[in-house]
This record gives structure tokens, sequence and C-alpha cells, in this order.
């Protein structure tokens, strides 16, 4: 028995520590868009950081672990309990949605930095601000179905030797990718 629990354990403190720190990140996220909007020019420098640090961490980590769970956790499920396989199509179309919003966030921040005048900057910020709440509200909501419902099924209807072999598969992903970044 203790060994079924760490199997569960393991692959559901992986995907939720990931959900956690990216939970975290759009905290930090909607922290630095109030302030691009509110705290004026002297604050300008530091959210305009803030949010490049977290679309670094989208881009480097969160984008992985989408890719993750189309690659091999959605696949795995699609074949293990059916049912399933209705929310898949949605959450991978908001994963997509993630990708683009993650990548027209990062070209208006990069264009915001370049403006000279306040009424280019002000146009900017506005639009940086709008992306960049629809990315909040985005991740907030796919984040909470993922935990309510795909995670809730792993934990739930999968038997042991199939959480043992999600996570080798999942290793294995991991495994490969780092090869792959040495190659």
């Amino acid at each position: 028995m203790k060994h079924t629990q760490a199997a569960e354990s393991r692959i559901l403190q992986l995907l939720e520590k990931e959900h956690q720190q990216a939970l975290e990140q759009i905290d930090q996220l909607d922290v630095a868009l109030v302030g691009l909007q509110f705290e004026g020019k002297t604050s300008v420098g530091r959210n305009v950081k803030q949010i490049r640090s977290v679309l670094q961490f989208f881009l480097r980590r969160f984008i992985k672990h989408t890719e993750r769970e189309e690659q091999i956790i959605f696949p795995f499920l699609t074949s293990h309990i059916p049912r399933l396989v209705s929310v898949f199509p949605l959450l991978c179309s908001q994963h997509q949605e993630f990708r683009k919003s993650t990548e027209d966030l990062q070209l208006l921040v990069s264009v915001f930095s370049n403006y000279k005048s306040n009424l280019d900057q002000t146009r900017t910020t506005e639009k940086i601000r709008e992306v960049g709440t629809y990315l909040i509200y985005l991740l907030r909501h796919h984040i909470e179905v993922e935990c309510q419902s795909i995670y809730k099924m792993i934990n739930c209807e999968l038997r042991r030797d199939e959480k043992e072999e999600l996570e080798r598969r999942l290793k294995n992903h991991t495994v490969k990718l780092v090869q792959t970044k040495k190659e």
C-alpha cells in the first residue's frame, strides 16, 4: 500500500508543485501589472523587470509542463480513463492560448521598453494590462480545472501499476528533454 501511495504522490506532487509555482508567478504578474498602471514612472522599470521575469518562467518552465501534459499525460489518460477524452481538446486549446498570450505579452513588453513618447507608452501599458489580465484569468481557471478534474482522476481512478507507468513515462520524457538540451 505504501508503494501505491508513493507512486501517486510523486506524480501528483510534481504536477501540483509546478502548478503552485505557476500560481506564484501569476500573483507576481498581477502585482506588476497593477504597479505598471498605478505606481507611475518611478516604478516602471521594476514592474517591467518583474513582468519579464514571469514571462521567462512561463517560457522556460511552464510551457514544458503543458507540453508534458499534451505529449504524455493526456494520451495516457485517454487510454486509461476514456471518459476524460472530451476534456482534453479544451485543455489543449487553453495551452495554445496560453502560449500565444505569453508571446503577445512578451512582444508588448519589448515594444513598451523601446517607446520614447508618453502617449505610446500609455497605449502599450493598456495593452499589456489587457493581455496580462487575460493571461492571469486563463491560467488560474486552467489550473483549477486540471487540479479538480485531471489530477483527481489520476489519484482516484488509476491503479498502482498505471500510476507507476505514468511516472515512468514522465521521467523518460524529462530525461529526453535534458539530453536534447545537451546536444
